[in-house]
Parts: structure tokens; C-alpha cells; sequence
């Protein structure tokens, strides 16, 4: 009969999943760019790359070996669970725009490397409902599959302080050196201790789009 450790995510699936995942940002990336798109449509058009490509790269690692989706993270958890992880999700973008306000801001002015995300959020209703269901939705579920149904998944096996670290540091690495890298650093933490603490993927895909979407809400509102 087939193991816990050989029926749970491995190698493999890690490799093949980084693999598809850089490609895919490459390619999608020259494209956007060749395409010289207006700032709004261009931060829409972003969003959606950032989505689609981790959704690829999570299909990418199932289908290599047929892990079952429960190995990934997928599993019933308590609707309580599910609660606290949308506030703590809200407590962890209030934290990160504190520091971005009082912190990042005055000592990085010019460092804002999503203005185009910005700029779709208040361009109008329709560019504001795209990058809300791109990147306040979608997005984060697609990274979450990538980052904590994927690495998390793998790293867990050397116990939770190597899954938090390692997949917060993978992850917000990912996002680039720069101000987004300490934001990607609390929403991660908070994820990853969750898929830690209950096993359930759900819980870190509610944290993010909390987080997301609340961020996303307050640029169109103008705060």
C-alpha cells in the first residue's frame, strides 16, 4: 500500500509547477508588453496574467503524478475557521498599509511598482470591477494554489516553521525587492500559519482575498 509521504506533495510537483509558472510569467509578461496597452487596461490585463498563470502551474503539478487534491490542501474545514481568516486577513492589510503610510512611503516616495494596478482601480466602474474580480479574487486563489497548496504542501514536511518561513519568503521574493515585498510578507505569514493550523488550503485563500479585495476597495474609494 502506497505511504502518507508517497501519496503527499514532492519534488516533482514543486519543479514541474515552478517551471510552467516562470515560463508562462515570461512569456505573458513580453506579451503584455509588446501590446503597449493604456495604464488602466494594462493593470486589468496584469491582474489577469498574475491569475491565470499560478492556476496553470497548480494543474501542471496535480496532473504530473495524480496527487490526490486533499494532498494540495483541499479539505473541509469548519466554517469558524473560514471567519477568522477573513478578519485576520483584514488585520494583516491594516497592519501593512500602517507601514506602508508611516514607514515605506516617506522613505521610498517613488517606489510604487503597481501604479498601473492603481490606476485601473480608479479608472471607472468597469476597470474597477475587472481588477476586483482579477485581482481581489482570482489572483489570490491562483497564487494560493501555487504558494501554500504547492510549496507550503512540501515544506510542511519539515515542520511549521520551515513551511512559514520558507513559503513566505518564496512568496514574497516573488513579488519583487521592493515596497510590496514587506506587504507580501504579513498577508504570507497569516496564510501559511492557517494552512498550517488546519490543513486547509480554504483558509488561506479566504485570508488573501480578504486582504486583496480590502486593499483593492480602498484604492477605489480613493483612501
Amino acid at each position: 500500500m502506497p505511504t502518507d509521504r508517497s501519496r503527499s506533495v514532492g519534488w516533482p510537483e514543486l519543479a514541474v509547477a515552478a517551471i510552467t509558472a516562470v515560463v508562462l510569467y515570461i512569456g505573458g509578461g513580453l506579451g503584455l508588453y509588446l501590446l503597449e496597452l493604456p495604464a488602466a487596461a494594462s493593470g486589468v490585463a496584469q491582474f489577469a496574467l498574475s491569475a491565470a498563470v499560478p492556476v496553470l502551474a497548480f494543474v501542471a503539478a496535480v496532473l504530473i503524478r495524480r496527487r490526490p487534491l486533499s494532498a494540495f490542501g483541499f479539505r473541509r474545514v469548519a466554517p469558524r475557521w473560514l471567519l477568522l481568516a477573513a478578519l485576520l486577513g483584514l488585520v494583516a492589510m491594516g497592519l501593512a498599509s500602517l507601514l506602508s503610510i508611516f514607514v515605506l512611503d516617506p522613505l521610498f516616495p517613488d517606489d510604487n511598482t503597481q501604479a498601473d494596478y492603481d490606476t485601473a482601480a480608479t479608472a471607472g466602474i468597469a476597470f474597477f470591477l475587472g481588477t476586483l474580480a482579477m485581482g481581489g479574487v482570482i489572483e489570490p486563489f491562483g497564487e494560493e494554489l501555487l504558494f501554500r497548496g504547492v510549496l507550503a504542501s512540501l515544506l510542511k514536511r519539515w515542520g511549521p516553521w520551515v513551511m512559514i518561513i520558507g513559503s513566505t519568503l518564496v512568496f514574497a521574493l516573488a513579488h519583487g525587492i521592493n515596497v510590496v515585498f514587506f506587504s507580501a510578507v504579513f498577508m504570507s505569514v497569516v496564510s501559511t500559519y492557517l494552512y498550517w493550523r488546519t490543513g486547509s488550503i480554504w483558509t488561506s485563500v479566504i485570508v488573501h482575498i480578504t486582504y486583496n479585495s480590502a486593499a483593492l476597495i480602498a484604492k477605489g474609494l480613493g483612501l
